[in-house]
């Protein structure tokens, strides 16, 4: 019997999206590991360096290690790279209860707003927040390609995928073929609702809400969503719903990704960061934190290095040796 599960999984040393076709390559993979595994999306949203699911599964475990497997297999492949990509656990929710599911739905379309990489939830790009009720917000429908060699001119080599697959014309497979909006739509019942739950602010109304659900779980809360996540305080994630933050915060990940790979590479005649040593590496770290003005531990995720080897002088308070 298929339930519905929140998953996250989370990539704490290293970033798993360096620029846009990482992303598509993730969304692809996504959406294949789906359909290996019987497992419908309702939502998700891909961050830089961890992703949130909402889906209905008989094992999502099962569907989690199957993406694990593959985008790691092929990141390795694209950068050179070898080992696991992605930390070891893997943070599955059992939802029960109808608020509380819309709840967890609310918060993982809201997590670029909540990281401060966009102004709105509907202004980051690499969710199915834009999907939902999208023509009755005014979104036209994108040209799609059902074509199949072109779709497999995106996917691994011999990939197994369904004829209702199609691609955009960046060749990212879209998610209204792929996941249940219709279904997530219904948790939400109209488009006015959705837009109010994707701009309210978080309060304690959240968790009253859901105090009228007939079921004995744990209300869900940005806290308990984000477990495991480790990057942002609570309290800077709930100041990020206010939007306008993103416009002046520093650089996100896949524009730092984007100096080292275009610019600081070619310095090194390499096209990959994996391929350079650890020394190498902390340079360009502390290049980044002085030229960027970023922190230690975004510079040391983005050349794929634990932030203990930069200099002590560099490392956040809590990480200092004394």
């Amino acid at each position: 019997m298929k339930d519905l599960f929140h998953v996250c999984m989370t990539a704490h040393k290293e970033v798993m999206t360096r620029n846009f076709d990482d992303a598509r390559d993730f969304t692809n993979l996504m959406a294949l590991a789906a359909f290996r595994n019987d497992t419908s999306i309702l939502a998700d949203s891909v961050m830089s360096n961890h992703v949130h699911f909402i889906i209905l599964s008989e094992s999502p475990k099962k569907f989690s290690l199957s993406l694990r497997y593959s985008l790691t297999k092929h990141f390795n492949y694209i950068y050179g790279r070898t080992g696991r990509l992605f930390d070891k656990r893997v943070f599955i929710r059992k939802l029960e209860g109808t608020k509380h599911i819309q709840m967890a739905i609310n918060y993982c379309l809201r997590n670029g707003l909540h990281h401060g990489q966009s102004e709105t939830a509907f202004a980051y790009p690499f969710s199915t927040c834009n999907y939902i009720f999208s023509r009755a917000r005014g979104i036209q429908d994108p040209s799609l390609s059902y074509n199949r060699a072109e779709i497999q001119s995106y996917l691994p080599k011999n990939a197994d995928f369904p004829d209702n697959f199609a691609i955009d014309n960046q060749g990212v497979i879209s998610r209204n073929t792929f996941q249940e909006i219709r279904l997530a739509e219904s948790w939400y019942g109209t488009p006015t609702n959705y837009i109010y739950n994707m701009n309210r602010r978080t309060t304690e109304d959240w968790i009253k809400e859901q105090e009228k659900d007939d079921v004995t779980a744990d209300p869900i809360t940005l806290k308990i969503i984000e477990k495991g996540v480790q990057f942002d305080s609570e309290s800077d994630m709930l100041k990020n719903e206010m939007g306008g933050r993103a416009s002046v915060v520093n650089m996100n990940d896949l524009e730092v990704c984007s100096v080292v790979d275009n610019d600081i590479l070619g310095r090194y005649k390499t096209k990959s960061i994996y391929q350079l040593s650890d020394k190498r590496r902390c340079q360009i770290a502390q290049e980044l934190i002085h030229d960027c003005h970023i922190n230690a531990i975004q510079a040391a995720r983005c050349v794929a290095i634990p932030v203990s080897m930069l200099p002590d002088e560099y490392r956040p308070r809590k990480l200092r040796a004394y």
